[in-house]
């Protein structure tokens, strides 16, 4: 891979934001393959603010466009993925976010300190999995086991199929939580102030690695029929209780860590908007997350774009719940775990309802700071089924990758694609980076985004 030639720094986001989130780390700012400067504090740090960066930008707002959270206009560059056109070279920065910053960074965690920093290589394991997967799930086929070994002379790694990636994610997660789970002795120090998520507690991050174990599980319904079953364990394995134990982005609000969907828009204004499909679901059922989810227009109103308008921009932007300075965006949450046990609960034949409810209310509560009334999600799971399940969750799992994925495991919802688009259809995939498809022989290389991954059968 090409940026793996080079020496790997840090990308000057993750270190303006870590100066700006955690004075104790300033001195960090050096090449974290230099063995005199990496240490495992500066690692999963970096883990988190690259996660954190990933997580509110080009991934997200990609992904976001296509099921219809978002819209982008004519005004710029959005336009095209509005219109369902996404080149090669669109996706480099995002592609060497995740492989020169995040995943190597993980790789030199568990390279260099497992033995004796095992909470510090656990938690960036869970980072890993949770990267790796936003790669494999955008990309299908990826390269892990040779990813990292440039200064072994492998600069073209394999590419591993999209099935064995999950097999890893699953790996992964197993051996994060035995590394989580050893004795505090068995460290020379453990995470606090920088670990900027759960500030070093294990048990938080354990659950997190179950409730990732079972999104994945749950994503191969379409290529496993223990599907439901492994994430319905794994969802109760990991004991989720409330928002409390949630993982979210941090932003601290400084000029170097500005929730980025507020810092997009201040520097972009116009190129991007809500999606009409969104807006109107929510407006349709009197959700009491739309004023939190999203802002009022030029008119004082609610509205979206819908997928064939790039034109009008008095419409609506995201509300100050999700793109206010220092908003946090869930990346695991209580609301997911929840979705989780719902939907695997109704594929086994189960009594689904409790759990829908539960996560409907967790979101609520989340974005608004108040109770949902019981009228309320009385009305919303009236019918429990599938369609329905899927629905409450592209609701409430706004601006995270989760609905996209979703879409196109289940075809819920039934969205109607951009007609004025080239290919009048939904892409279900990004094209391979150029840089991959030129300098790695070994790229497994799609450019048709039309193109299914494996698990995506629908």
């Amino acid at each position: 891979m090409k940026k793996y030639i080079k020496s790997l720094i840090l990308t000057a986001l993750s270190v303006g934001m870590l100066s700006s989130c955690q004075s104790e780390l300033d001195h960090f700012n050096g090449n974290p393959n230099d063995p005199m400067s990496s240490n495992p504090s500066l690692l999963l740090a970096a883990m988190e603010v690259s996660t954190f960066s990933t997580h509110t930008s080009g991934l997200i707002r990609t992904s976001n466009i296509f099921d219809q959270h978002l819209a982008g206009t004519s005004i710029g560059q959005l336009g095209d993925i509005q219109r369902y056109f996404i080149s090669e070279q669109d996706v480099n920065n995002e592609w060497n976010t995740l492989y020169g910053t995040t995943l190597m960074n993980g790789h030199i965690l568990t390279r260099d300190f497992a033995a004796e920093y095992p909470y510090y290589t656990g938690m960036g394991q869970i980072l890993t999995a949770i990267n790796l997967g936003y790669a494999t799930d955008l990309w299908g086929d990826v390269p892990y086991d040779e990813a990292f070994k440039a200064d072994q002379g492998n600069r073209t790694p394999k590419y591993n199929t999209q099935e064995e990636i999950y097999q890893r994610l699953q790996a992964i997660l197993d051996e994060a939580i035995l590394n989580l789970q050893k004795p505090v002795p068995n460290n020379l120090s453990v995470p606090a102030k920088d670990d900027y998520i759960f500030n070093g507690d294990t048990k938080k991050w354990i659950q997190i690695a179950y409730v990732l174990k079972a999104r994945y599980s749950l994503r191969l319904t379409e290529v496993d029929t223990q599907a439901a079953q492994k994430a319905l364990e794994y969802v109760v394995a990991s004991g989720m209780s409330s928002n409390n134990n949630d993982a979210n982005t941090f932003f601290p609000g400084t000029s170097n860590g500005l929730n980025q969907w507020y810092a997009f828009n201040e520097s972009r204004v116009n190129y991007l908007k809500t999606g009409a499909y969104f807006v109107n679901s929510l407006k349709d059922s009197n959700d009491p997350r739309l004023s939190f989810a999203i802002a009022k227009d030029k008119n004082g109103n609610y509205t979206g774009n819908a997928a064939d308008d790039l034109d009008t921009t008095s419409s609506s932007y995201i509300g100050l719940a999700f793109a206010d300075e220092t908003s946090s965006i869930g990346i695991v949450t209580y609301a997911e775990a929840k979705f989780i046990e719902a939907e695997a609960k109704f594929r086994l034949g189960q009594d689904a309802k409790p759990a829908l409810q539960e996560a409907v209310a967790a979101s609520v509560l989340k974005i608004t700071g108040s109770t949902a009334k019981p009228e309320f999600l009385s009305a919303v799971t009236t019918t429990v089924n599938l369609e329905t399940i899927i629905q409450q969750k592209y609701l409430a799992l706004f601006l995270t990758m989760e609905p996209y994925n979703d879409y196109r495991r289940t075809g819920f919802p039934a969205l109607v694609p951009n007609q004025s688009s080239q290919t009048k259809i939904i892409p279900v995939r990004l094209p391979t980076p150029s840089d991959e498809r030129q300098y790695n022989p070994n790229a497994t290389v799609v450019s048709n985004v039309t193109t299914n991954v494996w698990w995506d059968k629908n």
